[in-house]
Order: structure tokens, then C-alpha cells, then sequence
């Protein structure tokens, strides 16, 4: 069945075409993130320009992409609004809704459009990340502290011909590489918030490193509403890059430590001493090689995740690694491309929990993948991307994933797209293999999660200004659900869909507003409304310049939805949340610049879930010298 199934879609491929570069201004992806394919700095001394390719990332063709709902946090963004952690990064994007159990430095979970949080893959450099020890088999974005990166993609829709397992609502793709000024930071800020970042880059020859460090330090709020007890964190960080280009091929690598510490309360009380460390290493190695046709990837990436939760003389640990490696080959043609490709992951995953409660996991896994990903040009005006892949897990029967996209350029100004995917969400080894004293024992029977995704929506250009309009629908099938001490999969399709909607508009020379909104009915399969999946969720924005001033204006609403009472367990509706947000950056000369933020200004109370409490009114006061 595999084999079949790839050759009929390499068939396909070579079937028709018409020149790419004639329909490239009707039918690209429009702006392809436009911050991360510039310099960002003036090259005056004739360096060449670093920019980020995509050898590295799943998805190395311009077009693959196209029919896609992709958006980005940019570097922009992230450097003048103050940004610290995800959390406050991805709350901007469209189609998301972010909930943390707490502050900074908390669990969080991400809702994509509609769909479960254990839905929502996360990648670095277009490499999935996975935390095998966890009950959801996913990372926590909670932890992660975005100064160590160059900008966020973020990938909506079933993309399981593209990362594999897990990828059912989306990808939020972390980008490190970049090319950057030598810099030093410092941060303060409410809840004495302390942070220092140190930033370098050097380039010889073909040969480029930046080294980036930081450290960050904060007493945080108490979790518990009401508590007196201050929950804070402390989180290190470190991440190094390398890139060397040689005659017809280049070689980039990648290395991140972060070492993460909170305190935690259970939501229900005020809990002295219960803390957590989190620890994270992540190794990559990719290599582009040109060849007449095309080129060819090699990715390797090796994930670690060391965690540990003490709770008086609880102590419960949890501990997991992933190897995972990648070969493609991008072939180029005249009507087509396609990208044929082959990936291997082993991991194991292990818990240990002592005290009165008690369980544990040791365990492993591996899985094989063979995919292929490719575009035709049918007209100049119509392109299709398609994929399949083939995946042979070692705990499951096999799998295969599918994907087809279109995108019209009807004319200059307005762009028609659509897309059909699939992709599952396999068992934790948690749900298949974990036991405890309280009775749970898992369930090695369960089958992986179905996902079916369509979209269709257009993108028009008027004036100085963009709509971009998309409805989309998501059928799940055999969801792994909880109950009578153990996991197993529901009968029945459960449907999320809705409607995102962007719209951004150039005001004048100096002032650029910015909108989205997404309109979402996540229902079981019995037609109830699921918890923590509000209808609305949006954000408008204001940027703005002025001589050395650059300043931000950004609103962000969440509406009502159901929640668990932390303390009932009972389903209750938790109110709509509005958060007003300012930011400006003075540049006080050409080396020194000052950066302050006003967060939750209007001091809204809310808890994000249940028995969680938010930030208040809070600031964060940065200044950076560039060296």
C-alpha cells in the first residue's frame, strides 16, 4: 500500500506544468513572513547577507506553503513589544487561544482552532519536538523564553503529511537561526522581574556562530486567587548557532539549554513547597547539498527533556529523550516540484512518582515515515501542492496522511485558496502503558486519533490594505477520552469549525494597524460545547513611528466559555477577558536603545483556567546596547 501510494503521487507530479516563475506574483505565498527574508542590518563592509533558508525546515518550497494559513510573529514584533516568554508572543496570533495555569514560567496548553490542546505540534527549525514523559506527550511552550529566537511561524491545519503524528490542529515552528548586531541587555520589571540577555554574532569567511544567553528571574504572583504566597520562577537559557557555506552546499547547526524553575500551587490552596525544574536540551544538524536537479536535506535532531516536581517529600520525576533524522530530496522541474523524503525517530519516555501518590512508566518507541511533498503549476493562474506519507510505528498498525491544496491568482489583488488534510494523534505512552495506587492503569488497546481538515478562503489586496478570510472544519474521530480509571477511544465524530478573519491596513507613512478575529464551535460528538474553546477570540493593534520613537497599541479579547471548577470539578462559564497592552521603544542613539512596556493597563482579574490567577497590571522596563 505504501509503495503504491507514493508512486501514483510521483506519477501525478510529472503529469503537467508551465514555467514557475510566471505565476510565482499571483499564486506565492504572499510576504513569506517578509521579516525573515531580509537582512536586518547594513552590510557595509560587503558581508554577504545571512538570511533564513529552509533547508533545515520540513516544508523547503516556496509554493508547498501557499494554500496554507501561515502566520508569523515577526522579528518585529518580538523585539519591540517586550516579549519575554511564548505565552505573550502567540497570544497575537490569529486562530489561537492561549491558556496558562498561571503567570510566567506555568504549564500552558494551546487551543488551534478549536482543537485539543495535545493537538498543537511544536517544532524548532521545522523539527518536531515532543516530551514523551508527559501525560499529552507534548512540550510545554509555557517554559520557553523567546529572546533565543528569530521569529515564530505558525502552521494551521491537519499537517500530517508534512511533521507526522500530533500535528492535528497545527505547528508553532520556533526559528533560531539569524544574522544579528552584538548586543546586552537588561530587564526589570513588576513583581521584581530581573533579566539579562547577552547576544553574539561573528562572522568569518563562510563561517558564522551567534551565541545567545540570558537569564531571567521574577517572584511571579500567587497562582492561587486570593493566596498571599508569591509563585515565581527563575529560568537559563542558551543557544548557539552555526552556519558554514562551502562550493554548492552549507552546513547549520543548532544547540539550546534551558534550565527552568517555578513555584506552583495546586489551584485549590496556597502550597509553600511545591516547585518544579525543568530541563531541556536540543541538539540539530542539517546539511543542504545542491545537485543538478535540486537539493538535498539532512536533518538530525536529539531532544531531552529531565523534569522533576517536589511537593514535601514527594518527589516525581520525569525524564524522556527523542532521536530523530531526516533525508529529502527537493527535485526542480519547469511545471513541478517534489520532494520525496524519508524519517526516523527512537525515544523513550519515563515517570516516577513517590509519596501517596504513586506510579510509574519506563518505556520506548520508534516510528518510520516515507512522505512526499510536491507542487504543480497547471495554468499561470492555478497551483497544487500535494502530499502523502506512509508512517510504520512500532507500537501501532501503520498510518497514512494525506494533503491537497489549491491557490488561484485569480488576478494581482485577490487570491482564492483551499485545502484537504488528514492527521492522528497517537497514544502517550502514558495513556498505553502508566499505573497507579489510586487504581489507573493504562490501556496498550487504544488507537491513535483521526483528523480531517478543510479550509477554503481568499486573501485581497486594496489599496494599502489586506482581508484575509478563512472558514475551516475539523472532523476528529476515535478521541482518546478519560474515564473508570483508565483512557479509551469515544465512538463518534466530534467537529470543531469557525471563521478567522485578518485584516491590516498601512494608516499612513508611519502608522500600520493590524486586526484578527476567529469565530470557533468546538463541539463533542454529542453537539455539547467542549471546555475552554471560547467563541471569539481577537486582537487589533497599532503601530506607529516617530522620529526616534516606535510605539504599539494592542487590545486582545477572549470571550466567554465553559472551564472545570477547580474545586467542584463541575462544567461552569468562566467570563470574556479584555487586555489593553502598550508598548514603546526610544532609540537613544545609535547603539543604546529603551524598550517599556504596560501590560494588562486597564488591571483585569481573571483566571485562565479555573482557580489560576492571571497578572495584573504589570511592566517590564528593558535596556539594550548594541556593541
Amino acid at each position: 500500500m505504501k509503495k503504491t501510494l507514493l508512486a501514483v503521487l510521483i506519477l501525478l507530479l510529472f503529469h503537467t506544468g508551465s514555467q514557475a516563475e510566471v505565476v510565482l506574483s499571483k499564486v506565492e505565498k504572499r510576504g513569506v513572513a517578509d521579516d525573515l527574508i531580509k537582512c536586518e542590518w547594513e552590510n557595509e563592509e560587503g558581508v554577504p547577507c545571512i538570511t533564513i533558508t529552509t533547508y533545515i525546515l520540513r516544508d523547503p518550497n516556496v509554493l508547498t506553503t501557499a494554500s496554507m494559513s501561515v502566520d508569523y510573529v515577526s522579528k518585529y514584533v518580538l523585539e519591540n513589544t517586550n516579549t519575554v516568554d511564548t505565552v505573550q508572543a502567540i497570544a497575537r496570533v490569529t486562530g489561537l487561544n492561549v491558556v496558562q495555569s498561571g503567570s510566567t514560567g506555568q504549564q500552558t496548553s494551546v487551543f488551534m482552532r478549536g482543537t485539543n490542546s495535545n493537538h498543537t505540534m511544536v517544532a524548532i527549525n521545522g523539527v518536531a519536538i515532543k516530551d514523551h514523559s508527559t501525560t499529552g506527550g507534548l512540550h510545554d511552550i509555557g517554559l520557553d523564553f523567546v529572546r533565543h529566537v528569530t521569529a515564530i511561524q505558525v502552521v494551521k491545519g491537519s499537517q500530517g503529511t508534512l511533521y507526522g503524528a500530533n500535528a492535528v490542529g497545527g505547528v508553532i515552528n520556533f526559528i533560531t537561526t539569524d544574522s544579528y548586531a552584538n548586543s546586552i541587555s537588561a530587564t526589570v520589571g513588576s513583581n521584581d522581574t530581573k533579566g539579562l540577555t547577552l547576544k553574539i554574532h561573528k562572522y568569518i569567511d563562510n563561517h558564522s556562530i551567534s551565541i545567545i544567553a540570558d537569564g531571567t528571574t521574577s517572584d511571579g504572583i500567587s497562582v492561587y486567587p486570593g493566596g498571599n504566597e508569591a509563585d515565581g520562577f527563575d529560568a537559563k537559557n542558551i543557544t548557539i548557532n552555526t552556519h558554514s557555506t562551502y562550493d554548492g552546499y552549507d552546513i547549520r547547526s543548532t544547540i539550546i539549554k534551558r534550565d527552568t524553575g517555578s513555584d506552583l500551587d495546586s489551584g485549590s490552596a496556597d502550597d509553600t513547597d511545591y516547585t518544579a525544574e525543568n530541563k531541556m536540551n536540543l541538539y540539530q544538524l542539517g546539511s543542504k547539498i545542491d545537485n543538478t536537479l535540486g537539493f538535498t536535506n539532512f536533518t538530525f535532531s536529539r531532544t531531552e527533556y529531565d523534569r522533576e516536581y517536589v511537593n514535601g517529600t514527594e518527589i516525581d520525576t520525569y525524564d524522556s529523550s527523542s532521536n530523530t533524522f531526516i533525508l529529502t530530496n527537493t527535485f526542480r522541474f519547469e511545471k513541478y516540484d517534489f520532494t520525496p523524503g524519508v524519517e526516523y525517530e527512537n525515544f523513550d519516555g519515563s515517570f516516577n512518582n513517590t509519596g501517596g501518590y504513586t506510579s510509574s512508566v519506563d518505556t520506548d518507541g520508534s516510528n518510520k515515515g516515507y512522505f512526499v511533498n510536491g507542487n504543480i503549476l497547471l495554468t499561470d493562474d492555478l497551483s497544487l501542492s500535494l502530499g502523502i506519507r506512509e508512517d510504520d510505528p512500532s507500537l501501532f498498525n501503520n498510518y497514512t496522511t494525506y494533503r491537497i491544496g489549491s491557490v488561484w491568482g485569480v488576478n494581482d489583488n485577490l487570491r482564492l485558496k483551499s485545502n484537504y488534510s488528514t492527521a492522528v494523534k497517537t497514544p502517550t505512552l502514558y495513556e498505553l502503558y502508566g499505573a497507579d495506587n489510586y487504581g489507573y492503569n493504562g490501556n496498550p488497546n487504544l488507537q491513535p486519533e483521526e483528523a480531517e481538515t478543510i479550509d477554503i478562503g481568499f486573501e485581497y489586496k486594496f489599496n494599502k490594505s489586506s482581508l484575509d478570510v478563512v472558514y475551516f472544519t475539523t472532523d476528529l474521530d476515535n478521541l482518546i477520552t478519560y474515564g473508570n480509571s483508565t483512557y479509551s477511544n469515544a465512538s463518534g465524530t466530534s467537529n470543531r469549525h469557525g471563521t478567522e478573519i485578518k485584516f491590516n491596513s498601512t494608516l499612513s507613512e508611519n502608522v500600520y494597524w493590524r486586526n484578527g478575529a476567529t469565530f470557533t464551535i468546538a463541539e463533542d460528538s454529542n453537539g455539547t460545547q467542549v471546555t475552554r474553546r471560547p467563541k471569539w477570540v481577537g486582537l487589533t493593534a497599532i503601530d506607529w513611528t516617530k522620529d526616534k520613537w516606535t510605539n504599539t497599541a494592542e487590545y486582545l479579547y477572549t470571550g466567554k466559555h465553559l472551564d472545570i471548577d477547580s474545586s467542584t470539578y463541575a462544567t461552569i462559564t468562566k467570563p470574556d477577558v479584555s487586555l489593553l497592552n502598550f508598548h514603546t521603544k526610544y532609540t537613544l542613539s545609535n547603539n543604546n536603545e529603551v524598550v517599556f512596556s504596560l501590560n494588562n493597563a486597564l488591571n483585569e482579574t481573571y483566571e485562565r483556567p479555573d482557580g489560576y490567577s492571571q497578572d495584573g497590571r504589570n511592566f517590564l522596563l528593558t535596556y539594550k546596547l548594541n556593541f
